[in-house]
C-alpha cells in the first residue's frame, strides 16, 4: 500500500450488504414495498391498455349516436336514381327494425376488441368478470397513484432508517479501531485524511445506502415486470424495444466503469491537496511569520486549478450515462411508435391500443431510471470512500490491549530482557538485546542527544510499541504482552512532551480518564500545578473552555495543565517525557518541587533534557545514537568520568 493513501479492493458493495443485513427486517420490507410499487405501476399500463379500448369503443357509439348523419353518409355514396329507389326502405328499417346496441357491439368485437361491450348506456370493458367503465378505471389509477405515493414515502422512510443507522454503527466501528489501533498507523497516515473518512466519508456511504438498495430493486422490478407485461402484450414490439435498452444499458455501464477509473485518479490528486491544506492551516503562524502569504496563496490557486481542470475533463466522460438515460426516454417512447407502425401497419386498431399500451410502460420503466441516474452519477466518489472505510476497519491492530489479565496487584518492578526494537517503518535498530529494570521508588533517567531513542523507553512501558524481540516483564511474572492494557496503565501518570489538551473545560481536561473526581480534588491539583491564579484570572474560571489543542494556552500552560493531570491521578509509575521542557526556570523549579514529592515511593521513569532535573536519581542512563546505552551510574558518578554524559553536562553551562 502506498503511503498516507487509503487503497484497497472495491468495499461499496459489501458496506451495502452488511447496512442491508444488519436491519434485515426492515431490508426485507423496503424490496417487498419496491415489488408492490412497480406492480402498482405496472398495473397502470394494463390501465391504459384497458382506456385506450374503451376511448376506441366509444368513437364507434359516438359515430351511431345520429342516424340522419349515417343516412347522409350512405346517400352521398349513391346516385339520386339509387337512392329514391332504396332510401325508403332504409329509413323505414332504421327506424323500426334496428338495433342499436347490437350492431354497436358487433362493430366493435368483429373490428376491434372482444372484451370490450356497449350496454345501451356506456362502453365497458370485461376484466376477470368485472364490467369497468372509463370513470372506473380513471379513479383506479387516481388510487394507483396514491398507492405509489404512499407506497414511496414508506420506502425512503425506511432507507432513511438503515442508512442513518448503518452510518452511527460505521462511526462507532471506526473510533473504536482507531482507539485500539496502534500509535505507527496515526504517524503513517495523516490526521486530516482520518478525520476526513469519519467525517465524509462515511457519509457518502450513508447517502448512497439511503438511495441505492431502493432505486436499484425499483429500477430492476420495474423493468422486469414491464417487460414481462409487454412481451405478454405483444412479444415482436417488445423485443424492438428493449433491444434498444440492452444497447444503452451496455453502455451505461461501460462508461460508468470508465469515470469510476478517472475519478480515483482525482481522488488522489484532491486528497494531496486537502493534506497540504490542513499543514498550512496548522502551521499559519509559521506562514506568517516568514511573510511566504502571498506565496502560499498562489500556490493553491495553482493547485486548485489543476483539480478544477481534471474534474472538468471528468465531467465530459461522467455526464454520458446520464445523456444515454435521459435520451432513452425519449428514444424508448418513439420506439415503440415507431416499430409499431412497420409491425402493425395492417392492423390500425391493435397498432391504437399496442402503442399506448407500450408508451406508458416505457415511462413507467424509465422512471426509476431517471433516479438511477444520480445513484450511477455517485458511484465512483461511494468506491473511494468505502476503501477508505474498509481500509481502517480491516487494518491489522497489532497491539491486543483487550487481554483478560488484569494487573491489580502493587507494582514491584518491571525489566526489559534482551529487548530488541526497530520502529514498524524504518530497519534502524535502536535497541539490541538491551536489559534494564525498573524497581518500586526508585528513579531512573534516560539522557541523551536528540533522536538517540531516549522517549523509546517510555513508548514501550506504556506499550505504544511492541519489542521485536525479547519482552518485559512486570513483577518477574507477567509479560506486558499478556496484560490488560487497561489495568496496567491505571498505574501509570505520563506526561508528554508535547501536551495533550482536549476541547472542553478545565475540569474536564484535568480529570480526564479518572472516574469519581471532585472540584475540590482537581483545584488542589491546579494549585499545586501553578496553574491555580491563571484559571481564576479568567471570567469562568474552571468552567472556561478551552479552544482546540488548548489555543489560547502557552505551551508552559498547557505543560502544567498536564501535570496537574498526572498529579490528581496519583499513579505508581511516573514517566516524564521531558515534562517541564517548556516551562522558564522559575515555574520549572516550582513544579519540579511538587514533582519531587510525588516521586517519593514511586518508580519514576523520567526522559530528561534539563540535566538539573535528574541530580537525586537513582540511576542515570546515556544512550548514544545508533549505539544504544553507552554509560550507567549515579549524577555525582558520571559527572566524574569523561564520556557522552559529561559532555552533554558541559553543553547545558555553555548554553546559559
Amino acid at each position: 500500500m502506498e503511503k498516507n493513501q487509503f487503497k484497497t479492493k472495491d468495499n461499496l458493495a459489501m458496506h451495502l450488504y452488511s447496512a442491508l443485513k444488519r436491519r434485515w427486517i426492515l431490508s426485507s420490507f423496503l424490496f417487498i414495498l419496491t415489488i408492490l410499487m412497480a406492480i402498482t405501476l405496472v398495473a397502470n399500463i394494463e390501465a391504459i391498455k384497458y382506456i385506450t379500448s374503451l376511448l376506441v369503443a366509444k368513437s364507434v357509439v359516438d359515430s351511431t349516436d345520429d342516424p340522419d348523419k349515417l343516412l347522409d353518409i350512405l346517400r352521398r355514396q349513391m346516385s339520386e336514381e339509387e337512392w329514391s329507389f332504396i332510401g325508403p326502405y332504409i329509413k323505414n328499417w332504421i327506424a323500426n327494425n334496428l338495433d342499436k346496441t347490437k350492431l354497436i357491439n358487433d362493430m366493435i368485437h368483429t373490428f376491434f376488441y372482444d372484451y370490450v361491450e356497449f350496454d345501451g348506456q356506456e362502453v365497458v370493458a370485461n376484466i376477470f368478470n368485472l364490467k369497468l367503465s372509463l370513470f372506473d378505471l380513471a379513479f383506479f389509477m387516481i388510487g394507483d397513484i396514491l398507492v405509489v405515493v404512499a407506497i414511496s414515502y414508506m420506502a425512503f422512510v425506511i432507507s432513511s432508517h438503515i442508512s442513518e443507522s448503518y452510518e452511527t454503527y460505521l462511526k462507532r466501528e471506526l473510533m473504536g479501531r482507531l482507539i485500539d489501533q496502534d500509535i505507527h498507523f496515526f504517524n503513517e497516515n495523516k490526521v486530516g485524511q482520518i478525520a476526513g473518512v469519519l467525517v465524509k466519508d462515511v457519509h457518502v456511504i450513508s447517502k448512497n445506502i439511503k438511495e441505492g438498495p431502493f432505486i436499484y430493486s425499483l429500477s430492476v422490478s420495474s423493468i422486469v415486470l414491464c417487460a414481462i407485461e409487454m412481451f405478454i402484450i405483444n412479444w415482436k414490439l417488445a423485443l424492438s424495444v428493449f433491444g434498444l435498452l440492452v444497447i444503452c444499458g451496455v453502455l451505461v455501464v461501460i462508461f460508468a466503469l470508465s469515470t469510476n477509473i478517472f475519478t480515483k485518479r482525482i481522488e488522489k490528486y484532491s486528497k494531496d491537496i486537502d493534506n497540504k491544506t490542513s499543514e498550512k492551516i496548522y502551521s499559519i503562524r509559521l506562514i506568517k511569520s516568514s511573510g511566504s502569504f502571498d506565496l502560499e496563496k498562489k500556490q493553491y490557486v495553482e493547485d486548485t486549478k489543476k483539480v478544477d481542470k481534471k474534474n472538468k475533463k471528468k465531467s465530459y466522460l461522467s455526464e454520458i450515462p446520464s445523456t444515454i438515460i435521459l435520451g432513452g426516454i425519449g428514444s424508448f417512447a418513439m420506439a415503440s411508435v415507431i416499430f409499431g407502425v412497420f409491425l402493425f401497419y395492417s392492423n390500425s386498431q391493435t397498432l391504437i391500443s399496442i402503442i399506448s399500451a407500450f408508451t406508458t410502460g416505457v415511462v413507467v420503466m424509465t422512471l426509476p431510471l431517471l433516479q438511477l441516474r444520480q445513484v450511477i452519477y455517485d458511484v465512483p466518489a461511494c468506491k473511494i470512500s468505502a476503501d477508505n472505510v474498509s481500509f481502517i476497519l480491516n487494518k491489522e491492530i497489532l497491539i491486543n490491549k483487550h487481554e483478560k489479565l488484569l494487573f491489580q496487584e502493587e507494582f514491584k518492578n518491571a525489566e526489559f530482557k534482551n529487548v530488541v526494537f526497530s520502529y514498524p517503518d524504518s530497519e534502524k535498530i535502536i535497541f539490541n538485546n538491551v536489559n534494564l529494570k525498573f524497581e518500586k521508588g526508585k528513579r531512573y533517567a534516560f539522557v541523551g542527544p536528540t533522536g538517540s531513542g531516549k522517549s523509546t523507553v517510555a513508548k514501550l512501558l506504556l506499550r505504544f510499541y511492541d519489542p521485536k524481540a525479547g519482552e518485559i516483564k512486570v513483577n518477574g511474572k507477567h509479560d506486558l504482552k499478556n496484560l490488560n492494557l487497561k489495568s496496567w496503565l491505571n498505574k501509570i501518570g505520563y506526561v508528554d512532551q508535547e501536551p495533550q489538551i482536549l476541547s472542553g473545560t478545565i475540569y474536564d481536561n484535568v480529570r480526564y480518564g479518572l472516574e469519581n473526581v471532585s472540584e475540590e480534588s482537581i483545584v488542589e491539583a491546579c494549585k499545586k500545578a501553578k496553574l491555580h491564579n491563571l484559571i481564576e484570572s479568567w471570567e469562568d474560571g474552571y468552567d472556561t473552555v478551552l479552544f482546540e489543542r488548548g489555543s489560547q494556552l502557552s505551551g508552559g500552560q498547557k505543560q502544567r495543565l498536564v501535570i496537574a493531570r498526572l498529579l490528581l491521578k496519583n499513579p505508581e509509575i511516573l514517566i516524564l517525557d521531558e515534562a517541564t521542557s517548556a516551562l522558564d526556570n522559575i515555574v520549572e523549579s516550582e513544579i519540579q518541587k511538587e514533582l519531587e514529592k510525588l516521586m517519593i515511593n514511586r518508580t519514576t521513569v523520567s526522559i530528561a533534557h534539563r540535566l538539573s532535573t535528574i541530580k537525586n536519581f537513582d540511576v542515570i542512563y546515556v544512550i548514544q545514537p545508533d549505539v544504544g546505552i553507552v554509560q550507567t551510574g549515579t549524577y555525582d558518578e558520571l559527572l566524574k568520568v569523561d564520556g557522552l554524559f559529561k559532555s552533554l553536562y558541559n553543553a547545558s553551562l555553555n548554553s546559559k
